[in-house]
Protein backbone atom coordinates (compact mmCIF):
# COMPACT_ATOMS: atom_id res chain seq x y z
CA UNK A 1 0.00 0.00 0.00
CA UNK A 2 1.26 2.93 -0.88
CA UNK A 3 2.35 5.86 1.82
CA UNK A 4 3.06 8.52 -0.80
CA UNK A 5 0.66 11.32 -1.57
CA UNK A 6 -2.25 11.52 -3.68
CA UNK A 7 -1.32 10.89 -7.07
CA UNK A 8 -2.53 13.69 -9.92
CA UNK A 9 -5.56 12.97 -11.64
CA UNK A 10 -5.44 10.47 -14.18
CA UNK A 11 -8.83 11.64 -15.80
CA UNK A 12 -9.33 13.05 -18.99
CA UNK A 13 -11.91 15.56 -19.49
CA UNK A 14 -13.43 15.68 -22.98
CA UNK A 15 -16.74 17.43 -24.53
CA UNK A 16 -18.67 14.65 -23.38
CA UNK A 17 -18.89 12.55 -20.09
CA UNK A 18 -20.50 9.28 -20.16
CA UNK A 19 -23.62 8.62 -18.03
CA UNK A 20 -23.54 6.59 -15.12
CA UNK A 21 -24.85 3.59 -16.67
CA UNK A 22 -22.10 3.94 -19.47
CA UNK A 23 -19.57 4.06 -16.92
CA UNK A 24 -21.03 0.88 -14.94
CA UNK A 25 -20.91 -0.92 -17.64
CA UNK A 26 -17.25 0.15 -18.67
CA UNK A 27 -16.11 -0.95 -15.14
CA UNK A 28 -17.96 -4.12 -14.92
CA UNK A 29 -19.65 -5.74 -18.21
CA UNK A 30 -16.42 -7.83 -18.82
CA UNK A 31 -15.51 -11.32 -19.14
CA UNK A 32 -13.35 -12.70 -16.02
CA UNK A 33 -9.93 -13.30 -17.35
CA UNK A 34 -6.40 -13.30 -16.89
CA UNK A 35 -5.01 -10.90 -16.92
CA UNK A 36 -8.12 -8.94 -16.20
CA UNK A 37 -9.64 -6.69 -19.20
CA UNK A 38 -8.18 -3.89 -17.71
CA UNK A 39 -4.44 -4.60 -18.61
CA UNK A 40 -5.34 -4.92 -22.40
CA UNK A 41 -3.40 -2.35 -24.40
CA UNK A 42 -5.55 -0.47 -25.39
CA UNK A 43 -7.21 0.21 -22.01
CA UNK A 44 -6.50 4.09 -21.69
CA UNK A 45 -7.77 5.30 -24.74
CA UNK A 46 -11.02 3.68 -24.31
CA UNK A 47 -11.39 4.57 -20.63
CA UNK A 48 -10.27 8.11 -20.77
CA UNK A 49 -12.59 8.27 -24.08
CA UNK A 50 -15.36 8.12 -21.28
CA UNK A 51 -14.67 12.14 -20.53
CA UNK A 52 -14.35 11.18 -16.85
CA UNK A 53 -13.46 14.36 -14.12
CA UNK A 54 -12.23 13.68 -11.16
CA UNK A 55 -15.87 15.03 -9.33
CA UNK A 56 -17.77 13.03 -12.50
CA UNK A 57 -15.66 10.16 -10.66
CA UNK A 58 -16.86 10.83 -7.00
CA UNK A 59 -20.55 11.19 -7.70
CA UNK A 60 -20.77 7.76 -9.79
CA UNK A 61 -18.97 5.89 -6.84
CA UNK A 62 -21.53 7.37 -4.17
CA UNK A 63 -24.16 6.79 -6.19
CA UNK A 64 -23.68 2.93 -6.84
CA UNK A 65 -22.33 2.96 -3.26
CA UNK A 66 -25.50 4.25 -2.08
CA UNK A 67 -27.53 2.12 -4.48
CA UNK A 68 -25.24 -1.02 -5.46
CA UNK A 69 -28.88 -2.41 -7.14
CA UNK A 70 -27.62 -2.24 -10.74
CA UNK A 71 -24.77 -4.45 -9.89
CA UNK A 72 -27.62 -7.36 -9.90
CA UNK A 73 -27.24 -7.40 -13.84
CA UNK A 74 -23.63 -8.80 -13.23
CA UNK A 75 -22.04 -12.26 -11.84
CA UNK A 76 -19.86 -11.74 -8.20
CA UNK A 77 -16.90 -12.88 -10.28
CA UNK A 78 -17.59 -9.78 -12.02
CA UNK A 79 -18.48 -7.36 -9.55
CA UNK A 80 -15.39 -8.75 -7.70
CA UNK A 81 -13.48 -7.70 -10.50
CA UNK A 82 -14.61 -4.56 -10.61
CA UNK A 83 -13.88 -3.88 -7.21
CA UNK A 84 -10.10 -4.62 -7.64
CA UNK A 85 -10.54 -2.06 -10.78
CA UNK A 86 -12.64 0.84 -8.86
CA UNK A 87 -10.83 0.50 -5.26
CA UNK A 88 -7.40 -0.81 -6.17
CA UNK A 89 -4.36 1.26 -5.64
CA UNK A 90 -2.70 -0.46 -8.34
CA UNK A 91 -5.88 0.17 -11.31
CA UNK A 92 -4.56 1.39 -14.47
CA UNK A 93 -7.40 3.89 -13.56
CA UNK A 94 -6.98 4.67 -9.88
CA UNK A 95 -10.56 5.72 -9.72
CA UNK A 96 -10.74 6.17 -5.80
CA UNK A 97 -7.55 8.83 -6.27
CA UNK A 98 -10.79 11.08 -6.71
CA UNK A 99 -11.30 10.80 -3.39
CA UNK A 100 -8.40 12.47 -2.48
CA UNK A 101 -8.21 15.21 -5.17
CA UNK A 102 -8.42 18.78 -3.38
CA UNK A 103 -10.06 20.04 -7.10
CA UNK A 104 -13.09 18.17 -5.86
CA UNK A 105 -14.98 19.57 -3.06
CA UNK A 106 -14.69 18.02 0.22
CA UNK A 107 -18.34 17.49 0.92
CA UNK A 108 -18.41 15.23 -1.99
CA UNK A 109 -15.76 13.05 -1.24
CA UNK A 110 -16.83 12.77 2.34
CA UNK A 111 -20.15 11.79 1.37
CA UNK A 112 -18.59 9.70 -1.10
CA UNK A 113 -16.63 7.40 1.94
CA UNK A 114 -19.68 7.34 3.98
CA UNK A 115 -21.34 5.93 1.19
CA UNK A 116 -18.96 3.03 1.02
CA UNK A 117 -20.78 1.53 4.33
CA UNK A 118 -24.28 1.38 2.51
CA UNK A 119 -22.89 -0.32 -0.46
CA UNK A 120 -21.16 -3.32 2.02
CA UNK A 121 -24.66 -2.98 3.77
CA UNK A 122 -27.01 -3.43 0.72
CA UNK A 123 -25.05 -5.81 -1.24
CA UNK A 124 -22.00 -7.34 0.22
CA UNK A 125 -24.44 -8.57 3.57
CA UNK A 126 -27.04 -9.97 1.48
CA UNK A 127 -24.46 -11.40 -1.28
CA UNK A 128 -22.62 -13.24 1.37
CA UNK A 129 -24.86 -14.27 3.73
CA UNK A 130 -23.09 -17.48 5.35
CA UNK A 131 -19.50 -17.50 6.88
CA UNK A 132 -16.61 -15.86 5.03
CA UNK A 133 -14.76 -17.86 2.15
CA UNK A 134 -11.98 -14.94 1.64
CA UNK A 135 -9.80 -17.55 0.62
CA UNK A 136 -11.53 -19.08 -2.46
CA UNK A 137 -14.27 -17.51 -3.57
CA UNK A 138 -13.36 -14.28 -5.44
CA UNK A 139 -16.14 -11.97 -4.38
CA UNK A 140 -15.19 -12.92 -0.92
CA UNK A 141 -11.75 -11.51 -1.44
CA UNK A 142 -12.43 -8.50 -3.41
CA UNK A 143 -14.52 -7.51 -0.16
CA UNK A 144 -12.05 -8.32 2.36
CA UNK A 145 -9.36 -6.77 0.91
CA UNK A 146 -11.49 -3.67 0.21
CA UNK A 147 -9.76 -1.68 3.00
CA UNK A 148 -6.40 -3.33 2.50
CA UNK A 149 -6.25 -2.18 -1.44
CA UNK A 150 -7.66 1.60 -0.95
CA UNK A 151 -5.52 4.18 -1.61
CA UNK A 152 -4.94 4.87 2.04
CA UNK A 153 -4.20 3.39 5.82
CA UNK A 154 -4.81 6.36 7.09
CA UNK A 155 -1.54 7.92 6.59
CA UNK A 156 -1.51 11.90 7.65
CA UNK A 157 0.07 12.95 4.82
CA UNK A 158 -2.95 11.77 2.14
CA UNK A 159 -6.02 13.07 1.95
CA UNK A 160 -7.61 15.94 4.53
CA UNK A 161 -8.38 14.86 8.25
CA UNK A 162 -12.18 14.66 7.58
CA UNK A 163 -11.39 11.86 4.73
CA UNK A 164 -9.80 9.79 6.92
CA UNK A 165 -11.76 10.05 9.37
CA UNK A 166 -14.84 9.02 7.41
CA UNK A 167 -12.98 5.77 5.92
CA UNK A 168 -13.04 4.88 10.30
CA UNK A 169 -16.51 5.78 10.35
CA UNK A 170 -16.99 3.68 7.79
CA UNK A 171 -15.80 1.02 8.99
CA UNK A 172 -17.29 1.17 12.26
CA UNK A 173 -20.51 1.49 10.30
CA UNK A 174 -19.75 -1.92 8.34
CA UNK A 175 -18.96 -3.52 11.58
CA UNK A 176 -22.66 -3.82 12.68
CA UNK A 177 -23.69 -5.18 9.52
CA UNK A 178 -24.80 -8.84 10.51
CA UNK A 179 -22.47 -10.61 7.81
CA UNK A 180 -19.18 -12.12 8.97
CA UNK A 181 -17.38 -11.05 5.41
CA UNK A 182 -18.42 -7.58 5.74
CA UNK A 183 -17.46 -7.31 9.77
CA UNK A 184 -13.89 -9.13 8.22
CA UNK A 185 -13.49 -6.44 5.67
CA UNK A 186 -13.56 -3.47 8.34
CA UNK A 187 -11.58 -5.68 10.97
CA UNK A 188 -9.06 -6.08 8.59
CA UNK A 189 -8.74 -2.27 7.68
CA UNK A 190 -8.98 -1.51 10.95
CA UNK A 191 -5.87 -3.61 11.40
CA UNK A 192 -3.99 -1.43 8.68
CA UNK A 193 -5.44 2.01 10.20
CA UNK A 194 -3.93 0.72 13.51
CA UNK A 195 -0.59 2.09 11.86
CA UNK A 196 -1.91 6.13 12.25
CA UNK A 197 -4.66 5.66 14.25
CA UNK A 198 -3.89 2.91 16.80
CA UNK A 199 -6.02 4.94 19.97
CA UNK A 200 -9.54 5.04 17.15
CA UNK A 201 -8.81 1.42 15.95
CA UNK A 202 -8.47 -0.02 19.66
CA UNK A 203 -11.62 1.88 20.72
CA UNK A 204 -13.85 0.71 17.73
CA UNK A 205 -12.83 -2.78 18.11
CA UNK A 206 -13.09 -3.25 21.89
CA UNK A 207 -16.94 -1.65 21.35
CA UNK A 208 -17.51 -3.98 18.62
CA UNK A 209 -16.61 -7.18 20.83
CA UNK A 210 -18.56 -5.92 23.80
CA UNK A 211 -21.53 -4.95 21.89
CA UNK A 212 -21.56 -8.38 19.27
CA UNK A 213 -21.58 -11.40 22.08
CA UNK A 214 -22.62 -13.27 19.73
CA UNK A 215 -20.06 -12.98 17.40
CA UNK A 216 -17.89 -16.51 16.51
CA UNK A 217 -14.47 -17.59 18.60
CA UNK A 218 -12.44 -17.16 15.58
CA UNK A 219 -14.01 -13.54 14.29
CA UNK A 220 -13.18 -13.06 18.18
CA UNK A 221 -9.90 -14.14 17.99
CA UNK A 222 -8.98 -12.01 14.42
CA UNK A 223 -10.75 -9.15 16.25
CA UNK A 224 -8.35 -9.06 18.97
CA UNK A 225 -5.23 -9.54 16.29
CA UNK A 226 -6.57 -6.63 14.14
CA UNK A 227 -6.92 -4.55 17.32
CA UNK A 228 -3.39 -4.73 17.79
CA UNK A 229 -2.54 -3.75 14.49
CA UNK A 230 -0.83 -7.78 13.63
CA UNK A 231 -3.36 -9.48 11.69
CA UNK A 232 -2.59 -11.09 8.06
Amino acid sequence: MSESPPKPSRQRESSVTADFRTWLRAAFDHPVIQPAWYWAADFDDNWQALGLSDEVVVVYLTKLFRDPSPLKAFSLSQVAQGIWFLVGEASPAQPCYALFQPTVPLAVRVACVASIADFFRYFVAPSAPGPAAVDSETFHTACYMWWDIFPSWGNTGFGEPAIRLACLNAMVEILKCDSELCRLSALHGLNHWHMHYPREVESAIDAFVSQTPTISSALRDYAETARQGCAQ
